[in-house]
């Protein structure tokens, strides 16, 4: 989610709050990550269920039978039958009618009598599958039946499992310490992909351990799904082993393999969550957030990506809540109570949602990305960063605006000093290396997405709109994309076509500044701009639609 552009912080709480009750003696909450859904049960939900949605206003109110204590409640992914989880031997289903239960509770037990059920996942609108210690099973829910058909059985040892809802994939661990890989996009079919060894943590004493369930997670960063276990790593030999998180990366047809590792700043407890692609560690004790961008370049070791923070110890905005939401914060109702950032009853998901138990409140997290070139000094570090987020186009036009500004300026400074002065050697070489690295990187963002979209698309080569380039640009023979730019320009095209820069985008922001181009000293740096311009499109098979528009823009 973008935040507003007037914040001065990179990350913040969204201005939309979620209220629910919070946890009491009598209230329990569940958060569904797969729908996005906050439950709020009261004595078990015979007093009443409240499910409400962080992404949208989806409000639901009904009651269940108290049954016992719920251990996980869900809805199917079209909302219209819900699972409910009481105890380790089966599930309850109640069908809905629009926002309404609608018929009477059936339920479903595991077929070994002797297996335990370790939890289930929705993965369809009627199909539903069980993890037990034994087995996956995988059912279809027969609504008008009020029942349930089993579809497949798949005999496992199972200690514990992950499960990713946007990819469909199911990770199991046994008792051998092997992970196992399934995924089920097909209908009624499970498909096993690679079993690979359980990563090892080192113990304090130098011991290898073994990981935890929760210290494991599913993370999709650029389309690419990770396993990733927070866990110490002896990163440099003789030196005492580093926190980290290590992304093993997972495909159905390929091996197992570790390819990258965050290394973390400090102890003490950590959350996690995903936004725009960006990988954001949140440090309780110091109330401070490190976020990471594992398609910029790291530290390569041993085929391995090392990454350090691209941002260190931001904090995310305040937040202040008003009492007419929350009443109980204060007698007067006109009152704006600033909240306890990094409180100790918040839970941060993975998928950027931030709960407070304890207010019965939840938040989305907010990127500013036009704060990010004020934040970091590095010219390459903020082109590539802005290139690779959803909303980064129009921040990366507005800092090329400013460097265009930045060139002039310094031309005109320097000119008029009392020596005579050629913005030249240095100088000028310095700028140009710069707008050198924007074109370069524009152009080859470009060329992979538009390489992909062009791969999926194979009946048509015209060209889309949000595009804004010619069907010639798509004709332009493949180049290497070297592996030290970024991991997403050809393995994930979806997240930069929303933010290709066009040429004319490029026209618009460079070439029709007009600031004293009748200054001698600053129409010979358009022309370095511009043969710079030609050279690396031309480089790129790219034909240069502008430049005679560009010339007499120049030479007036």
């Amino acid at each position: 989610m973008l935040g507003d552009e007037s914040c001065d912080s990179f990350l913040s709480l969204s201005p939309k709050v979620t209220v629910f009750e919070p946890i009491g003696p009598h209230n329990s909450v569940y958060f569904d990550d797969a729908g996005k859904h906050i439950f709020t049960l009261r004595s078990h939900g015979t007093m009443g269920v409240n499910v409400k949605s962080v992404l949208n206003d989806l409000v639901l109110n009904f009651r269940i039978d108290d049954e016992g204590e719920v251990l996980s409640i869900k809805f199917s992914e079209d909302n219209q039958i819900l699972g409910i989880q009481r105890t380790h031997r089966s599930v309850d289903f109640l069908n809905f009618q629009g926002n309404s239960p609608n018929g009477i509770q059936y339920s479903q037990a595991c077929k070994n009598k002797s297996a335990s059920l370790l939890g289930f996942v929705w993965f369809s609108d009627y199909e539903v599958l069980f993890i037990t210690n034994e087995q996956l099973e995988l059912y279809q829910v027969l609504r008008e039946k009020n029942t349930l058909r089993l579809n497949t059985c798949f005999p496992l040892n199972t200690c514990w499992f992950l499960w990713s809802p946007e990819k469909h994939i199911c990770l199991t661990s046994d008792a051998d310490n092997k992970l196992h890989m399934f995924q089920l996009k097909t209908p009624s079919v499970i498909v096993k992909g690679p079993k690979f060894p359980s990563p090892m943590s080192v113990s304090s004493s130098g011991d290898t351990i073994p990981i935890e369930q929760k210290h494991c997670f599913l993370a999709i960063l650029y389309d690419n799904l990770y396993f990733c276990t927070l866990r110490y790593t002896n990163l440099y030999n003789g030196q005492n082993a580093a926190r980290t998180v290590c992304f093993y990366t997972l495909k159905m047809e390929d091996p197992v393999v570790l390819t990258h590792i965050i290394i973390l700043d400090s102890e003490g407890h950590v959350s996690f969550s995903i936004l725009d692609n960006l990988f954001m560690v949140h440090y309780q004790s110091e109330m401070v957030t490190s976020v990471f961008d594992i398609a910029l370049t790291g530290t390569i070791r041993d085929n391995v990506i090392h990454h350090t923070p691209i941002l260190r110890d931001i904090t995310i905005a305040p937040f202040n809540l008003s009492t007419k939401i929350i009443p109980a914060l204060s007698a007067n109702l006109d009152a704006q109570i600033p909240i306890d950032l990094y409180s100790v009853n918040w839970t941060i998901n993975l998928c950027s949602v931030v709960i407070d138990n304890s207010l019965g409140c939840s938040w989305l997290f907010c990127l500013n990305n036009s704060v990010f070139p004020k934040l970091v000094d590095d010219h390459d570090l903020i082109v590539n960063f802005l290139l690779h987020r959803s909303s980064g186009k129009s921040v990366l036009l507005d800092y090329f605006s400013k460097l265009v500004a930045d060139s002039i300026k310094e031309v005109v400074s320097n000119v008029d000093k009392p020596l005579t002065y050629k913005f030249d050697g240095p100088g000028l070489n310095h700028r140009l290396d710069q707008f050198a690295f924007l074109f370069k990187r524009i152009c080859r963002v470009n060329h992979c997405a538009t390489k992909a979209t062009s791969k999926r698309h194979t009946d048509s080569l015209s060209l889309s709109s949000d595009f804004g380039r010619k069907v010639s640009d798509f004709l332009a023979p493949p180049y290497p994309c070297s592996v030290t730019m970024t991991v997403s320009e050809c393995l994930q095209a979806d997240s930069s076509t929303s933010g290709i820069i066009s040429q004319s985008d490029i026209y618009s922001h460079l070439f029709l500044k007009k600031q004293n181009t009748e200054r001698l000293e600053v129409r010979k740096l358009f022309c370095s701009i511009l043969i710079e311009y030609i050279r690396i499109y031309l480089e790129h098979d790219i034909c240069v639609d502008l430049l005679f528009a560009c010339t007499r823009i120049l030479v007036r």
